[in-house]
């Protein structure tokens, strides 16, 4: 036996390269099988999508209501207010531990990312106020826009938690860059791109997940479990944090969205998201599902306290419902459970909005009553926030260029969009009190508001397919527990001899295939009833909170022709941003490109608006295209928009010679007079 040990070392000298080898193939294969079976049972998309790369900038905010432009917090505190929302589908103490996922799940076993916060997530369009050198700090600040609400129930957790949820300054911050300078517009569109946010964040916690099942080498997870638990980490705690990631991934697998009609950067589908929400998460109900299909630039919101309806579609009046319909359609919680026993009270629609809260975000916009302490003959002023100046940092407006645009505004513009905020015409003709008429009488708002022009979509010929879907939408309402009276507009054919004003209340009660406008309308309604029930809210009370308006819904085939104060920072153009630019927008849709390239944030100070990268350029003159809907919706992280796309169309809003083309609203404009057009859109 002593002579067999000298040959088996022997043995070993020469073969162990060979045996450790094979040794570590074993393990990688191993590893393998092990991370394809983790992969297999997680279902779930774990590769993130490619996304710009973000530059560190100086910030300026523009001037909009006398404010400086640097950083001034007294006027920041709606960036972060809360709306009672959950919009983020983890706590927050997850989300500040979370690290930006690799860009290829396999490579988790290697190397540490920075936190999802500190970057990563600006990437995605959203706006970074902290410190550059804190940005590796415990305590970095949420971006602009997002802010934090203590015990919202958590999907996944069973159990309260404090949720992560967007604010109004989310989707109405608006910024872009100049010569390395990031400007901010508060009130514009915000450049963020909520598909890629869900996708880059679910890829992330799916890889965290992914992590915690490759025990020995699951260094992402245990880093993430360590910041979570902090001196509560321990076997107990880790497990159960493990099974609570399990369960929000499979909870994150089941409700991804169904997409006919990508809305890319700087675009949303807000009113069938808000109906998803509502009436499918909230009520349980998937078959109240809609596709997203109808993606709208996010609206502008300086002066729109003031209008007499808002949205694209001019489809709500009050300030309260508006801005309590948006925070549960980015998730607030609300009460919409179906009793299991029939003999139990219905949904009670108690909720996390803090109602005050959105009154007071509202007020913060709004500012003193424009028409207050108003004389004939004399102008009216908008005392919230105002539409932003076009700053001296950009180049100097030609003043006798400007002239000659204003006088083509007077004949081209002012009809729809109503006289510049310049011209008494503007505050003596077009504001005017709210007539409506409630159980037989007629009644109308203390106040006067400003009275916009609808614009049939016959006219203007701007794509369908945001005007149609409040009027086209159904849902199933069937024992939520309806029946609240809303204000709606009647038109010829609905109205009554007996009816004296085309807007009236009716009560909305539970149906089986409920109009959408109706439903939701009634829905908020009831959910700030119950708000006011619970906080023992006065009458007169309530009526201040309302913006002293009545709950009036519209769901007609028209939009809206706002006034073009600050126009010129809103870019892309048309309400679903299929136009690039001003430039492109006063020019016939046949010149206006094919594709448009959004997610790049330079500015175009000349044709005002987003500039175009290399690739969209080229893309547009190729004549091999692939049919609409078949082209790449993203090229090195930028959203490429196919206007040829149902929902994404670039047509109407036409100046033209040609009596055949759809929405023709004026004569063609030469190059000289779109530049004095553009010019004059400058200084308003």
């Amino acid at each position: 036996m002593s002579n067999q040990h000298p040959i088996l070392l022997c043995w070993l000298r020469k073969k162990w390269p060979w045996i450790l080898s094979a040794l570590i193939i074993l393990a990688i294969i191993l590893v393998s099988l092990r991370t394809i079976a983790a992969l297999n049972e997680l279902k779930y998309a774990l590769t993130p999508p490619k996304l710009p790369e973000y530059k560190q900038l100086d910030t300026h905010f523009i001037n909009q209501n006398g404010w400086p432009s640097t950083k001034d917090y007294n006027h920041q505190w709606p960036y972060h207010a809360s709306q009672g929302t959950a919009t983020l589908p983890i706590p927050y103490e997850w989300l500040i531990a979370l690290e930006a996922p690799k860009n290829t799940p396999w490579f988790i076993l290697f190397g540490q990312e920075k936190t999802f916060l500190t970057e990563y997530i600006y990437r995605l369009g959203f706006i970074n106020l902290n410190d550059p050198d804190q940005q590796d700090s415990v305590e970095v600040q949420l971006p602009l826009g997002l802010a934090k609400t203590t015990s919202i129930p958590m999907a996944g957790l069973n159990r309260k938690a404090t949720a992560v949820g967007f604010t109004c300054a989310a989707c109405h911050t608006g910024q872009f860059t100049y010569q390395n300078t990031r400007y901010v517009v508060d009130g514009g569109p915000a450049m963020t791109d909520l598909g890629l946010l869900t996708k880059s964040l679910g890829a992330a916690i799916g890889q965290t997940v992914l992590s915690s099942k490759l025990a020995p080498f699951d260094g992402r997870f245990e880093r993430f479990a360590k910041k979570v638990l902090g001196s509560n980490y321990n076997v107990v705690s880790k497990a159960k944090l493990k099974d609570a990631l399990n369960a929000t991934v499979a909870k994150l697998a089941k409700s991804q969205d169904t997409i006919n009609v990508t809305e890319g950067f700087t675009r949303l589908d807000a009113l069938n998201r808000i109906g998803n929400k509502v009436f499918a998460d909230n009520m349980d109900r998937p078959e109240n599902y809609n596709p997203i299909e109808a993606p709208v630039n996010y609206p502008h919101i300086w002066t729109t306290s003031w209008f007499d309806w808002v949205q694209y579609d001019g489809s709500i009046m009050q300030p309260l419902i508006r801005n309590a319909g948006e925070a549960l359609g980015v998730a607030a919680y609300v009460d919409m459970q179906i009793p299991t026993n029939p003999l139990q009270q219905p949904a009670s629609f108690a909720s996390s909005i803090p109602i005050k809260s959105l009154y007071n975000i509202e007020q913060w916009l709004a500012g003193e009553y424009p028409l207050r302490d108003y004389q004939p003959g004399e102008l009216g002023k908008i005392n919230g926030l105002r539409a932003p100046k076009w700053p001296d940092s950009l180049p100097k407006i030609d003043e006798k260029l400007a002239a000659k645009g204003k006088e083509l505004y007077i004949k081209n513009c002012q009809s729809c969009h109503l006289p510049p905020m310049d011209n008494p015409q503007f505050w003596q003709e077009h504001w005017q009190k709210i007539r409506y008429e409630e159980e037989g009488e007629v009644k109308q708002t203390d106040l006067k508001y400003l009275k916009l022009n609808l614009i049939n979509l016959a006219y203007i010929g701007t794509d369908p397919a945001q005007a149609e879907v409040l009027p086209n939408r159904t849902v199933n309402t069937k024992e939520l527990g309806l029946n609240t009276d809303v204000c709606v507009h009647v038109n010829k054919e609905q109205k009554t001899k007996h009816m004296k004003e085309e807007l009236q209340f009716v009560t909305v009660k539970d149906n089986a295939a409920n109009n959408f406008a109706l439903a939701l309308g009634a829905v908020v309604e009831e959910t700030n009833q119950q708000w006011f029930i619970q906080n023992y809210t006065s009458e007169e009370q309530q009526h201040k909170l309302e913006g002293g308006r009545p709950n009036c819904l519209k769901h007609s085939f028209a939009y809206k022709a706002r006034p073009l104060n600050g126009i010129w920072a809103t870019a892309p153009y048309l309400h679903n941003g299929s136009v690039p630019s001003l430039y492109s927008l006063l020019s016939e849709p046949r010149e206006r490109p094919t594709f448009v390239e959004l997610g790049q944030l330079e500015f175009d100070p000349i044709n005002v608006g987003v500039s175009q990268g290399k690739y969209v350029n080229a893309l547009n003159l190729r004549t091999d295209l692939q049919p609409a809907n078949q082209t790449d919706d993203y090229q090195n992280g930028y959203f490429i928009l196919d206007t040829r796309q149902a929902g994404n169309f670039n047509t109407g809003h036409a100046f033209t010679d040609d009596p055949t083309v759809l929405g023709k609203i004026g004569k063609k404009l030469n190059h000289e007079e779109k530049m004095a057009l553009i010019e004059y859109l400058k200084t308003l």
